[in-house]
């Protein structure tokens, strides 16, 4: 009978329970199995999404005729908004207007793919090759703020070589140096002579910081000069 009775309390101690918990336990489990089921779902539709944008975004790469081209890029604009295809199509309509010497269609291009851009190297990217834009079109300011947004590693040393090139050829030595310095330092144990040369180029004299600094391409004229001079009194004190 103990047993029984035993039994009996269990059970109207276990429905006291249900009765507190068991609604509570039972929205726990429809809420995971639907985020399973709707995880599943979004995978899904995600692995399409890929495949489809793929395929186009392969269309667009490969297509000869202009107008082909031209509804290709309109298609992956609508059907695959603010993806890395749109920004692929941007990025390609930039480098084609930038071919054709149309700097303001490439502006345009390169603005919509870094505003396109789904993550931050992207973005980057895109910042990156529209500095090069703005301060061809004559918008240094504009370039110098473009260059401030690239934080990934990979790009760092260019954006600060770029930084430097806009520095020195607007007459400012001193924020040059220390662009080229930075871009150096970025590259870790890496060199690129050319940027070295540009760094050196910009060094302060005595202390002090020229405003007469050379641009590169004088400095490298000079630099040849200096070489060919060389060169001659060798052949000189050879003979």
């Amino acid at each position: 009978m103990s047993e029984y009775i035993s039994d009996e309390e269990q059970m109207n101690r276990f429905s006291e329970w249900w009765k507190e918990h068991g609604t509570s336990l039972l929205i726990a489990v429809g809420v995971t199995v639907a985020a399973i089921v709707g995880w599943t779902v979004y995978s899904d539709q995600r692995r399409r999404t890929i495949e489809a944008g793929t395929a186009v975004s392969a269309r667009y790469v490969d297509a000869t005729e202009a107008d082909d081209k031209l509804a290709l890029a309109q298609r992956i604009k609508t059907e695959f908004p603010g993806s890395s295809f749109q920004v692929l199509v941007a990025l390609t309509e930039a480098k084609e207007a930038v071919d054709a010497g149309d700097l303001t269609t490439a502006l345009e291009a390169l603005q919509s793919a870094r505003e396109a851009a789904p993550d931050a190297l992207l973005a980057d990217l895109a910042s990156l090759r529209l500095a090069k834009v703005q301060y061809a079109l004559g918008e240094a300011d504009a370039a110098l703020q473009s260059l401030q947004r690239v934080r990934n590693e990979g790009y760092q040393s260019w954006a600060l070589e770029l930084t430097g090139d806009i520095y020195l050829a607007e007459g400012n030595t001193e924020q040059a140096y220390a662009a080229y310095t930075s871009a150096l330092e970025s590259l870790g144990e890496q060199t690129r002579p050319l940027l070295e040369i540009k760094r050196d180029n910009a060094a302060p004299s005595d202390g002090q910081f020229s405003v007469f600094a050379q641009p590169l391409e004088q400095a490298l004229q000079d630099a040849r000069k200096t070489l060919a001079t060389d060169d001659a009194s060798d052949s000189t004190s050879d003979d």
